[in-house]
C-alpha cells in the first residue's frame, strides 16, 4: 500500500465516534474491548497519546500510545485497523511511526513496547526472527457470573470474614513495594509488572501511573516477602459486559479470598451491567486452585472465551530499524 496516502492525526476527545466507527467494539476481543468505555478515561491521562491512521478524511486505524519507565519506553495497545484496509499493512505503518524518521519519533524513547496473543500475533513471529525480545509472559483464566448473585455471595462471605489481614495500599506503599528488592525477587522476578495491559518496568516512578481512578491495589503478608501477594483490579463495561481484571503476583494461597473481598467492596459499588467476566491473570505456569476455589464460593464459573489464555510482553529498540511482517 502507498504509504503516503496515510496520515498520522492526533486524535482528540471529539474524534470518540470516528475512532469507534474504524471497527464495531462488538467485534473486537469478542465483545470484550475495553476502548469505548475506557477512552475518555486514557485520553485525559498525561502519559496517553491516541493517533489515526487517515486516509482522505476516513479513520481506518487506531493506536493509543502509553509512555512509561521514566519517559523511556512506549506501549502500543488498542490497535485496530478497519475491515476495508485489513491486511493492507496498516498496523505495522502505525508502529513504524515511532522508529527514526517517523512522525512520533522521540530520541530519549529506548523501547517501544507490545502485548501480544500468545497463542496467535503476527508480533510473536517477531519474537521468534529476532527482532523484538520478550520480556515477560502471563496466563490468564475467565470466569462468569451475573451482578445479583455476586451481590448476594459477597455479603455472605464478608460477614463470615470480618478479621482480615490483607490491606489496600495506596500509589506511595505500592512504590515501596516496587522499590523493595526484599520483595521484588518474589513478585516481580523478570522486574515488570503488567497493570491493565500495559507492561512497567517494576520502579518506583511506575505506581503513580499505574494506579487509575478504577484502581484497586491490595496486599497481604508484606512483612514475609515469599509469601506476600499484590493484587491489582480494573474494570470496564464491555460490549459483552462488566469486564473485572484482576492481576495476581506472588505465591497464590487461601489469602486471594481476602483479595477478592477488598476488591469486590469498590467494584459492586459502580454501575454495572448483570453479566461479569472475571479476568485473572498471574505469572506463567499459575496454579489456579486457590483462585477457582475463592471465586466459586462467589458465584463465579470457569468458562472457556476465545480471548488469548497467554500474554506475551515484547519490546524492540526505536533507535534501530525494525522490519514489519505485513
Amino acid at each position: 500500500m502507498d504509504n503516503s496516502l496515510i496520515r498520522c492525526k492526533r486524535v482528540t476527545k471529539e474524534d470518540y465516534e470516528k475512532v469507534m466507527a474504524i471497527i464495531p467494539p462488538s467485534e473486537i476481543y469478542n465483545g470484550g474491548d475495553y476502548l469505548p468505555d475506557y477512552f475518555h478515561m486514557l485520553i485525559d491521562m498525561p502519559n496517553n497519546e491516541m493517533y489515526a491512521a487517515v486516509i482522505g478524511d476516513k479513520f481506518v486505524g487506531f493506536t493509543l500510545k502509553t509512555t512509561i519507565d521514566n519517559g523511556r519506553n512506549v506501549v502500543t495497545r488498542a490497535v485496530r485497523v478497519s475491515k476495508k484496509y485489513a491486511g493492507k499493512g496498516i498496523a505495522g505503518i502505525m508502529s513504524e511511526w515511532m522508529d527514526i524518521g517517523g512522525p512520533l519519533y522521540r530520541p530519549e524513547v529506548i523501547w517501544h513496547k507490545f502485548t501480544a496473543n500468545r497463542t496467535h500475533s503476527p508480533l510473536l513471529q517477531l519474537t521468534d526472527r529476532g527482532i523484538h525480545m520478550k520480556t515477560s509472559e502471563q496466563d490468564f483464566v475467565f470466569y462468569d457470573t451475573d451482578k445479583t448473585t455476586l451481590q448476594i455471595k459477597y455479603n455472605v462471605i464478608k460477614k463470615k470474614n470480618q478479621s482480615l489481614k490483607a490491606e489496600y495500599i495506596d500509589v506511595n506503599m505500592l512504590g515501596q513495594v516496587l522499590a523493595s528488592t526484599d520483595h521484588k525477587q518474589y513478585l516481580f522476578p523478570e522486574d515488570e509488572i503488567v497493570a491493565d495491559y500495559v507492561p512497567y518496568m517494576a520502579i518506583t516512578s511506575n505506581a503513580p501511573l499505574i494506579v487509575s481512578k478504577r484502581t484497586a491495589v491490595v496486599v497481604s503478608d508484606f512483612d514475609c516477602p515469599q509469601r506476600t501477594i499484590l493484587s491489582i483490579s480494573n474494570f470496564y463495561q464491555a460490549p459483552i459486559g462488566m469486564i473485572f481484571v484482576f492481576n495476581v503476583y506472588g505465591c497464590l494461597s487461601d489469602n486471594i479470598k481476602e483479595h477478592l473481598i477488598f476488591h469486590f467492596a469498590k467494584f459492586l459499588c459502580r454501575s454495572m451491567s448483570e453479566y461479569i467476566v472475571l479476568r485473572g491473570i498471574a505469572r506463567k505456569w499459575t496454579n489456579w486452585t486457590f483462585l477457582d476455589n475463592a471465586v466459586a464460593e462467589l458465584g463465579f464459573k470457569r468458562i472457556e472465551l476465545l480471548w488469548n489464555r497467554r500474554c506475551q510482553c515484547q519490546k524492540n529498540n526505536t533507535t534501530q530499524t525494525v522490519e514489519i511482517i505485513r
